[in-house]
């Protein structure tokens, strides 16, 4: 047996990489015509003669290798292409649908989430478990015949997310007796083992409250307060949110918000704010507009009813607040506690100057009594907050060392006195209600 003709490993040398070579090597074991023809080009080698043809040569073959490793990857990523299709064959398209009562037997009843509405009774599964499959609980279904697939994942809605706070009642000043009456009446529901109590003893507690009062007083202010200390998911929404030009995608909006909150694990609160906006007295001859609104209220209606109130989590509580009660259709208003949270006295704006100035260096002969005498009577606590900024301000902005600044009593004057002229806070004399329409879907 000849023997095998030897590569030229010192005419390749920054040619080609090692790997490279191992492969060529072992192509030439496996093939005589390659050994044939390098014996040839190793006898004909004399000196530099034909070098370079030489490693272009094996350099070819290389090129060879690679393109032929390369189409292999190609077939065998065709073919599992291949499977995955031959994959999707054997499993269909599913649809999403939800458990919406169990029945007797081996029966489970769904709702599928498509065109082809209504309740189905199906087959219980064999690869899941009574546990499994409650009440709310999200399923894939079988298109053709609604048998229930898989269970879901509960989605979440990107327009309606639980918003976090870090909020807390030591955030709130001079609203205590307003404080106690939430924990009293919403506090207890967001409460489990206080619920399971309510729920034997049989009351019937409000599912929704009202908070009325001017602007700028702590109503959202509290509501997060509230639902970051009892652990609840907070989904909150300005009503004019909720006011679309198109018929029926109001009344919608209203059914996804609350669906996210009963699919929620936790404790909800719906907080609807400015509920005036799609809450009006309902009146005949409206325009389109106003009857777009009435729809969403009417939809509004429906979940305090609590028409689905089999399906999903129930201990949901429903907020409003507004500072036009007024104008609220008696619907509303007949279905909710109404709390009152009014602007505060002396004793409460002192406590909110408290809130606000507890970070600052206050200058020793300052009296926040003497500050409170000299604010207007008719003050909201968002004013309050707005003169401690902008005494902060004042202060800050002194041409003094920054190691001695502190906010001093003139300082607090200037502030109570811009608020007066309207140069800080919220009243506005273009914001005067003597220029606002009452009715705007009239």
């Amino acid at each position: 047996m000849s023997k095998q003709p030897e590569i030229r490993e010192d005419l390749l040398k920054d040619e080609i990489s090692e790997e490279e070579l191992e492969k060529i090597k072992k192509a030439v074991e496996n093939s005589t015509d390659l050994q044939t023809l390098l014996s040839y080009y190793n006898k004909s080698l004399n000196g530099n003669k034909g070098e370079s043809y030489y490693r272009d040569q094996i350099k070819k073959l290389a090129d060879k290798i690679k393109a032929r490793e390369k189409n292999k990857v190609n077939i065998v990523g065709s073919e599992n292409k291949s499977s995955r299709k031959n994959v999707r064959r054997n499993h269909p398209t599913v649809l999403r649908g939800v458990v919406v009562k169990k029945f007797e037997g081996d029966w489970i009843w769904v709702e599928p989430q498509s065109a082809q509405k209504g309740e189905y009774g199906v087959k219980f599964p064999e690869h899941l478990s009574n546990d499994d499959l409650n009440v709310g609980t999200e399923v894939a279904l079988n298109p053709q015949n609604f048998q229930i697939v898989d269970i879901l994942k509960k989605r979440k809605d990107p327009d309606f997310e639980s918003v976090d706070t870090e909020k807390t009642f030591q955030d709130v000043g001079g609203l205590d007796e307003v404080i106690q009456t939430l924990r009293r009446n919403v506090g207890i529901q967001l409460d489990d083992d206080r619920r399971k109590i309510i729920e034997k003893w049989g009351v019937d507690l409000d599912k929704s409250l009202m908070l009325v009062g001017p602007p700028g007083t702590g109503k959202t202010l509290m509501v997060k307060a509230l639902a970051n200390e009892y652990d609840a998911d907070m989904f909150m929404v300005n009503g004019p949110q909720l006011v679309e030009k198109f018929i029926g995608e109001g009344a919608k909006k209203v059914r996804r918000l609350y669906d996210q909150a009963r699919s929620s694990d936790k404790p909800a609160i719906v907080f609807i704010d400015e509920i005036d906006s799609i809450a009006k007295k309902r009146q005949e001859n409206r325009r389109h507009g106003g009857e777009e609104v009435e729809r969403t209220m009417s939809q509004l209606l429906s979940e305090l009813d609590g028409l689905d109130k089999d399906i999903g989590n129930q201990n949901v509580v429903s907020i409003f607040a507004t500072n036009k009660p007024s104008i609220i259709d008696p619907a509303i208003v007949n279905r909710c506690s109404a709390i009152e949270v009014g602007l505060p006295d002396n004793i409460a704006k002192k406590e909110i100057l408290q809130v606000h100035t507890r970070k600052f260096d206050i200058d020793d002969e300052v009296d926040l009594w003497n500050v409170v005498e000299k604010m207007p009577d008719e003050v909201s606590g968002r004013d309050i907050e707005q003169i401690a900024k902008q005494a902060a301000l004042s202060a800050i902005y002194k041409d003094e060392p920054l190691e001695d600044i502190k906010v001093t009593l003139e300082d607090f004057e200037s502030a109570i006195k811009d608020l007066k002229e309207g140069n800080i806070g919220m009243e506005k004399d273009f914001l005067s209600t003597d220029n606002l329409h009452e009715e705007i879907f009239a």
